[in-house]
């Protein structure tokens, strides 16, 4: 029997990833909760894990990057996730779940931005698009954080922990399937007439030839700038949003599905990833997510009625998913293939690391003084973020052959 394509390896470590996020995300507030923590200190515990990010991302970027074995550092940080999970079974008090939160930041935030550099990597060289496999993890989400509220409903609070267990072991279990297949070109002729490596086809802008000068480049920095913004902006609903729609009186069902509406939304956008990308360039898709982010927040700020919250989670599809298509052609587009792994860990430390780092305690600040309306703060966020992008005309990389080419 002939072994498992890239796509399919890769998709089954998105699943992976993402459903223990399914149950992570909208439940582990939930259970800080239940052990006595008050909405400032879940801020600040949930902001731990993206600090670490800050530190240990750079870190798995550069050895991956050196090694040139990203496969094999996923799966030891993945069995250090379950470890360190289990850990939680007799951790007890705020200064214990800190040190708790640590551990488990600084083994799973790598996982994420190592396997996109994989599959960027996979999708530059003609052997898979990344919208319809990162999509799988969005699935898993859908279906995890629906279950989720289930049993959280049926179960009480001390399911998620178990949950967060179990689906850590599925992730070492995936991440034991990668096979890093390297950097070897799948040739490919254009109407030019000489051969051209997919990289060559993604676009005409001559990509940055290493991490450090991609760190120096005026358009990364202010790529990571805009990222982090609008990253930042959804820092209420990742820590409270749960727990502020449960104060309204919504049931758990209800919530999961709230949560698994917004990734569905998110599913529907990486699977139409290709036509979206030939209209759009990624500073076009950043233009439309923080609009869409000032959108979303002022609506989460101004009700919670059923109906509006429907429309809220739907904008998740541009506040979150044309965010990430955007970073994810950028990269593609203006970094070498070497330094793609650093690129996206570099990406995931400053936008969803440093930035949600400082956004989520002082949403949990927020959200303890002035409830829902914090999400006026989260508005704010998104409208620095669009205009940024505005401002920066030069992220439109170059011209139509410069637009985000999922084909490649």
């Amino acid at each position: 029997m002939p072994s498992p394509g890239p796509a399919f390896r890769l998709a089954f470590v998105y699943v992976a990833i993402f459903g223990w996020m399914g149950a992570y995300l909208p439940y582990w507030p939930v259970w800080l909760a239940d052990q006595g923590m008050s909405s400032t200190q879940i801020g600040i515990l949930l902001g731990v894990a993206p600090w670490t990010r800050v530190v240990a991302n750079p870190i798995a970027g550069r050895w991956a990057h050196r090694s040139g074995r990203p496969d094999r550092l996923v799966r030891r940080l993945s069995l250090g996730l379950a470890v360190s999970l289990t850990g939680f079974l007799w951790l007890d008090g705020f200064t214990g779940l800190l040190l708790g939160m640590i551990a488990v930041g600084m083994v799973f935030a790598p996982i994420n931005p190592l396997t996109d550099g994989m599959t960027v990597g996979e999708e530059a060289q003609g052997r898979l698009r990344y919208g319809p496999v990162r999509l799988w993890g969005s699935l898993a989400f859908i279906l995890v954080s629906w279950l989720g509220g289930e049993l959280l409903e049926r179960r009480g609070e001390s399911v998620v922990l178990w949950m967060l267990i179990g689906l850590a072991a599925v992730l070492v279990l995936a991440s034991l399937l990668l096979r890093h297949e390297g950097a070897a070109p799948a040739e490919g002729r254009t109407s030019d007439g000489p051969a051209r490596s997919p990289d060559s086809r993604v676009s005409d802008a001559e990509p940055l030839p290493s991490p450090r000068s991609a760190a120096r480049s005026r358009a990364f920095v202010a790529m990571l700038l805009i990222a982090a913004l609008l990253h930042a902006s959804h820092a209420v609903l990742y820590a409270l949003g749960t727990q502020h729609w449960r104060h309204a009186g919504i049931d758990e069902g209800t919530v999961g599905l709230l949560w698994a509406e917004g990734v569905l939304a998110e599913v529907i956008i990486f699977a139409y990833g290709t036509r979206v990308g030939r209209w759009l360039s990624p500073r076009g898709l950043w233009l439309i997510a923080g609009l869409a982010g000032v959108i979303r927040w002022s609506l989460l700020a101004s009700t919670v009625a059923i109906p509006w919250l429907v429309a809220g989670q739907v904008l998740h599809a541009f506040t979150f998913g044309a965010l990430h298509l955007g970073v994810m052609a950028f990269i593609r587009q203006q970094v070498a293939p070497a330094a793609r792994g650093r690129a996206t860990t570099t990406y995931s430390a400053v936008a969803t690391g440093l930035a949600l780092g400082v956004a989520l305690p002082l949403a949990g600040s927020f959200y303890e003084h002035i409830a829902g309306q914090a999400y006026w703060i989260m508005a704010g966020l998104s409208a620095a973020g669009l205009l940024l992008a505005a401002g920066y005309r030069d992220l439109s990389v170059s011209t139509r052959s410069a637009k985000v080419d999922t084909n490649a």
